[in-house]
Formats: C-alpha cells, structure tokens, sequence
C-alpha cells in the first residue's frame, strides 16, 4: 500500500469511529441532539372526544378556526374572490411578462 492510500484510509478510520461515537456524547441534552426524548403531558380532558368534535365542526361552520400551522396564510388568499374569469387572469398575466411588468416564467 503506497503512503497516500494508507493516509486516507486512516483519516476514514478516525472519521467513521468519530461519527459511531457521536450519540454516546448526547447524554440528557435538551437541544435536540440525538437521544434527547421530550417529556409528554399527560393532562386528563375534561371533555369527550364526541363534545371536541362537535366543537370543531361548530368552529369549522362559523369560520373561527384560528389558522396555525403550515399553510396558515392562505386563508387571506382564499377569501379574497375575484370577478375575473380564468381566462381574463391569464390575458393578464401574459401581458404583464410580455411587457416586463413581470418576471417571466410558465403562464
């Protein structure tokens, strides 16, 4: 084996027992690191699983579910009606990136 195989064979070594030996510093961390569990609640509900989704689907008729998590945003986007059809919005578009008013792209 020449010195070059041998240094990166050895430098691959160090490496790999460093990467196996990396959960076994992870310990009780509450960073989020490998090993690290969160505590769960475990909070008794007062109500019945039927009464949270009566709830709900009250919540959901009125409109006042609070809009949290992935695509909370869109609500404002979805309310807003237009009185253009699809293909006046097009003709929009088309002449918007034809005349620079817009960066071009798939329309």
């Amino acid at each position: 084996m020449n010195t070059m195989n041998t240094k990166f064979f050895a430098s691959a070594l160090i490496a790999a027992a460093a990467f196996a030996a990396a959960p076994a510093f992870a310990g009780d961390n509450i960073s989020g690191e490998v090993g690290y569990v969160p505590q769960v609640s475990s909070a008794k509900s007062s109500l019945t699983r039927e009464a949270v989704r009566a709830e709900y689907l009250q919540a959901e008729r009125n409109g006042t579910l609070p809009e949290l998590g992935e695509g909370a945003d869109t609500g404002a986007v979805a309310s807003a009606k237009s009185t253009l059809s699809r293909d006046a919005v097009r003709a929009e578009a088309v002449y918007a990136v034809r005349h620079g008013q817009l960066v071009g792209g798939e329309v």
